[in-house]
């Protein structure tokens, strides 16, 4: 498939489509729309900026987003084959100011594909690895996951899809991670993994 770029982003649109995502009436998401938001760094969206946080909680969650594992920018996505079945892993890391140290987050990942047009979620339907692409949300509050370095907490996650699941379309899968933080009040901020090519089914 053609790869990504960043020319004739649609802001607005891509911004009508994350609240969506997140409760899961959205079942496409277009990675043009998405890196709209992030910018050519991909460093993250806040919806701070977009004023639906309350002012009382900007502070608290200020210079909070999310990375990649190391010295990757983003969050990083891999996959090891295990005969039919692909262990998918997903590492990256969420950066806090010192005031949000003590505040209730969550956060988790959606295994996406990458199309023409609309990219798609990608469920796990074979049994007996059965779930959706978006796996269980974590709940912590940073300086009590990490204590020793609690402005930066990082998560590394494993999940199983099957060939049949992962084999979409004829020829080679391009996967990434969308992955979501949501914390106090109204604020969530968001970012999405390198893409990762694969061939389920392959030889």
């Amino acid at each position: 498939m053609k790869r990504f770029t960043t020319e004739g982003t649609n802001e607005q649109k891509g911004r009508e489509l994350i609240p969506a995502l997140r409760n899961r009436e959205a079942r496409t998401l277009s990675r043009r729309q998405a890196l709209g938001l992030l910018g050519g760094s991909l460093a993250g969206f806040s919806l701070l900026s977009s004023g639906l946080a309350a002012p009382a909680k900007a502070e608290a969650v200020a210079h909070t987003h999310i990375e990649g594992p190391s010295a990757h920018g983003f969050p990083l996505l891999s996959a090891a084959p295990a005969g039919n079945w692909w262990n998918l892993t997903l590492e990256w890391t969420c950066v806090f100011s010192a005031s949000a140290v003590n505040s209730t987050f969550q956060t988790a990942w959606t295994l996406m594909e990458q199309d023409t047009s609309d990219d798609d979620v990608v469920d796990a339907r074979v049994a007996p690895h059965v779930h959706d692409a978006q796996g269980a949300w974590r709940t912590f509050i940073p300086s009590q996951v990490a204590p020793s370095n609690p402005q930066r907490v990082r998560f590394k996650s494993t999940r199983i899809w099957h060939d049949e699941d992962l084999d979409t379309e004829l020829g080679g899968e391009e996967l990434y991670a969308y992955v979501d933080l949501e914390g106090p009040g109204a604020w969530s901020d968001w970012s999405i993994s390198q893409i990762l090519p694969l061939s389920p089914g392959g030889p």
